[in-house]
């Protein structure tokens, strides 16, 4: 064991070794004045941030895209009436076309068989086939008398797992292993203070939040109201108290009496939502009603709006005659085809005897 060299002396005296048990661990306080308001103009910034964006959001849908509908209906009416009952035609050739397709891929037969059989079902639809358990055997279901109740098998499961287990089994249906020499007590605290909590938050935040009890309720508090039933239901105690604390400080105005830990946490839900609204404004910033209600000269927007209802009424009809050349093909084929035998209503395979 390699020894340890003795100290230089300081004015003639040795300086003893200083062990780790007398060592004196000093306290010094930390001023976090200037960590607090970097967090607090963080927090405000993103709040500026926030309501500017909800502003524009709300603008666009309660203002812009209206008065952008009104405008369009009464200039472009006729060409939108076209494609929507072209729309509708395409769409129920599509729906043949489809049904065709499905009986060749899983019947195995030919385009035109398949379109004769598709075209049949559709004039002379097959009723519906009975529900298992209709008649006398159902009622037999629902009351239990033949087939047994439905919740039989979670009790005999449960008797089994009892038998095994013992009855007094801690975490017993909760699938939690705990300790068997903790009492009752122990390992039933917990949970309970947290549900206890959890109520405490959602009561505080519905006496705040409630829409019976508001004068004017906000676009604010409606997404505040929808978080707390959401964070209620799954059971997040943190996000109740973020929005207690966000009611708070709406109704106090400042933010002194938040602790710096929990005003990082609203500065990080605020920026959540911001970044959802922004996506949402780079999709509006896209659409012609976009600020619609703030210009006056609409020429150059009933240009674009026309040109693209011009090319979507075109693209569809070009569609649509495709659709209607495959059917007619189909059909033509069909037409030389021998008419479909009945096909049988009863049962393929009779019934098993046991």
């Amino acid at each position: 064991m390699q020894r340890r060299a003795p100290r230089r002396p300081i004015n003639g005296h040795a300086v003893p070794h200083s062990h780790p048990v007398n060592r004196c661990l000093a306290l010094v306080r930390v001023d976090g004045t200037d960590i607090r308001k970097k967090i607090r103009k963080a927090y405000e910034k993103a709040l500026r941030d926030l309501e500017n964006s909800r502003r524009l959001l709300d603008r666009f849908h309660q203002t812009d895209q209206p008065q952008f509908t009104r405008w369009l209906n009464s200039n472009f009416g006729g060409l939108l009436t076209e494609l929507r009952e072209l729309n509708q035609k395409l769409a129920a050739d599509d729906a043949i076309v489809i049904l065709v397709q499905n009986e060749v891929l899983f019947g195995g037969s030919s385009y035109a068989r398949a379109y004769q059989r598709v075209m049949e079902l559709k004039e002379n639809p097959e009723p519906p086939p009975p529900r298992p358990g209709d008649g006398p055997e159902r009622d037999a279901f629902e009351a239990g008398d033949e087939w047994g109740s439905p919740g039989d098998e979670e009790d005999l499961a449960e008797e089994f797992m009892n038998e095994l287990f013992g009855k007094s089994r801690p975490g017993a249906g909760s699938g939690e292993a705990h300790d068997s020499r903790m009492g009752p007590s122990a390992w039933t605290a917990a949970p309970v203070l947290a549900a206890k909590r959890l109520k405490e938050l959602y009561r505080a935040v519905v006496r705040r939040l409630h829409p019976d009890s508001q004068r004017e309720m906000t676009a604010q508090k409606t997404e505040w109201w929808h978080q707390a039933q959401a964070a209620y239901e799954a059971g997040d105690a943190e996000q109740l108290e973020v929005i207690l604390t966000l009611c708070e400080i709406g109704e106090a105005g400042t933010t002194a009496h938040t602790s710096a830990s929990l005003l990082q946490r609203i500065t990080v839900q605020v920026k959540s939502s911001l970044r959802e609204i922004q996506r949402q404004l780079r999709a509006m910033r896209r659409e012609p009603a976009w600020n619609f209600s703030g210009g006056t000269d609409h020429a150059a927007i009933a240009e674009q709006v026309g040109r693209e209802l011009v090319g979507e009424l075109m693209a569809m009809r070009r569609r649509r005659m495709e659709t209607q050349n495959l059917l007619a093909q189909w059909k033509a084929a069909a037409d030389r085809l021998k008419p479909l035998r009945p096909r049988k209503t009863g049962p393929r395979f009779p019934d098993c005897p046991f």
